[in-house]
């Protein structure tokens, strides 16, 4: 594996433990009023993109990063939509 390679990984795993948070409180309180629905639509929208890109350019940290980023996203989707 490249250096260039670890610090994909790194960088995504920043990315995706910064929703780890919302995910984490909106799953405890069911509070998910102040939740913008249309953020997390267009960030969903924007990482699918981005694992499409990454798997043409074949570039795993991103395709993998970003591919969790999106399991996070639609999980507060998930649950915008479940305790609206």
């Amino acid at each position: 594996m490249k250096y260039i390679d670890l610090l994909g990984y790194f960088a995504g795993i920043l990315v995706v433990i910064s929703l780890l948070p919302q995910v984490i409180k909106s799953w405890k309180t069911k509070l998910t009023r102040d939740i913008s629905l249309m953020r997390y639509i267009v960030y969903a929208v924007g990482l699918v993109l981005w694992i499409v890109y990454a798997l043409v350019v074949k570039n795993g940290p991103v395709a993998v990063m970003n591919s969790i980023g999106l399991i996070f996203a639609l999980i507060i989707l998930f649950l915008k939509l479940k305790y609206k």
